[in-house]
């Protein structure tokens, strides 16, 4: 193999393994951040968007026991360097409103479906679970 492709390789191997690098501390940092939002009440996350078309939102919803949004935290942006920070439209909406099909202002596409994601999968953790069938 020439020099100059063992190079090339090289520096593929390397510009990946600081890219990984980067993307572990992202979520470090967002995991942190989400952790955090817990003394606001039950949280739930949510994820929406395509990764290459219009980018990917991260959505981090603190439901207080009313069921009002007490505090919230978005992920969003096209690069490791991209950090968690506060999505202040939702704060003080109510599970139903941000259900439902009326314009939040100041959320993109993709954050208002990764928050109505969250309320689903808060839904879902919420149902209770059915026992198991018995045959006879």
């Amino acid at each position: 193999m020439p020099t100059s492709m063992l190079l090339v390789l090289a520096a593929v191997v390397a510009g990946w393994i600081v890219q990984a690098y980067l993307s572990f501390n992202q979520q470090l940092a967002f995991n942190k951040q989400v952790v955090a939002l817990k003394k606001q009440g039950t949280v739930t996350v949510g994820v929406a968007g395509k990764r290459y078309r219009g980018g990917r939102a991260f959505v981090a919803l603190a439901i207080d026991e009313r069921g009002v949004v007490a505090d919230t935290l978005t992920l969003s942006g096209w690069t490791t360097f991209a950090r968690g920070r506060r999505l202040a439209p939702l704060v003080g909406s109510t599970t139903a409103q941000v259900k439902g099909d009326r314009e939040i202002r100041g959320l993109s596409k993709q954050q208002r479906d990764a928050a109505r994601e969250a309320l689903v999968l808060l839904d879902q953790e919420r149902r209770p679970q059915s026992a198991p069938a018995t045959t006879g």
